[in-house]
């Protein structure tokens, strides 16, 4: 009798407080809003599908045109910004395929040799469309912290395309030595502290003699702010952070600096020294070449491992 009491009461309690302790956790995790994304101890962030309930269906996304050869394109708003019509977001994702591939084929490098391929950050799979398959051995794997991103490229890229989603600690799901080489647009120009961690890990999964190619913001990019870039209207907010970040610093304190970061990750806008940045990371890996606006604004680090 008293024990059926007790698991009455208990029950009772339960169900009480069930409701208010889902309104908390509700109330504190969605959406996912500027407590999450800008704080800086949180290290493994994501976007995930849904950001507004934890109860939701994934939409079929497949699009009618896809096929081995040529993948759709993505809707407007899976395009990070980079173009403004469906010409320009090919062009562009050539553009920076092509860069790569010539800073790689100075180095003796193509995709003959270099047929397992990891593009991390690949957002809807933007340049890794057009990474040349020359062999039935090539094996290109995408990945993003945007899981809507992966959703669709899940669906609408056939083999020998594999997409996953990561967060933004620094951890991929790969055998050490899985690949020849690993590519990052526009990746670490977005890491702050856990940039040399996340190195670390590309290096554990890049086989021997295997490369990475790393596109980062420095001294040149922000010339290219302020002149070349300047009145560009898809760089108009970038723009505009900067130079209000550089109005509220003192010029002693721009004089002479590792790096400075604007926002906190994975929406930080990172200026390393390059100078200093490719010393530190040559202690890693071998620097191969650095190029400058080899992404648009961006200067490109390619590095071997040993």
């Amino acid at each position: 009798m008293i024990n059926k009491l007790k698991h009455t009461v208990r029950d009772r309690i339960v169900n009480a407080v069930r409701p208010m302790v889902e309104g908390m956790v509700k109330q504190r995790l969605l959406p996912m809003d500027s407590r999450v994304l800008d704080n800086s101890f949180i290290t493994g962030k994501l976007l995930p599908y849904n950001t507004t309930s934890t109860e939701y269906i994934v939409k079929v996304e497949k699009d009618g045109r896809a096929s081995a050869s040529t993948p759709p394109i993505p809707p407007l708003e899976y395009w990070e910004g980079y173009a403004d019509s469906d010409e320009d977001y090919l062009a562009g994702g050539r553009k920076d395929m092509a860069a790569m591939l010539s800073i790689l084929n100075q180095a003796n490098e193509t995709p003959l040799t270099l047929t397992k391929v990891l593009d991390l950050g690949c957002a809807a799979g933007r340049m890794l469309r057009h990474y040349p398959c020359l062999t039935d051995t090539t094996e290109l794997w995408g990945s993003d912290i945007n899981a809507k991103y992966i959703n669709w490229c899940q669906q609408n890229f056939e083999d020998p395309f594999y997409f996953l989603t990561n967060t933004t600690a620094p951890h991929l799901p790969f055998e050490d030595n899985s690949f020849d080489l690993v590519y990052c647009g526009s990746v670490f120009t977005h890491i702050t502290d856990t940039a040399d961690a996340w190195l670390m890990e590309i290096r554990r999964i890049l086989r021997k003699g295997g490369y990475a190619y790393l596109t980062i913001h420095d001294e040149h990019t922000l010339d290219l702010m302020f002149t070349k870039y300047k009145d560009d209207p898809l760089f108009f907010y970038f723009v505009e952070a900067v130079r209000k970040f550089y109005e509220e610093q003192s010029a002693e304190a721009l004089k002479d600096y590792v790096y400075f970061t604007i926002f906190s990750d994975p929406a930080s806008q990172i200026f390393y020294n390059r100078e200093y940045l490719v010393k530190k990371w040559s202690r890693f890996a071998t620097v191969v070449s650095v190029t400058p606006e080899a992404h648009d604004h961006q200067t490109a680090i390619l590095l071997r491992k040993p």
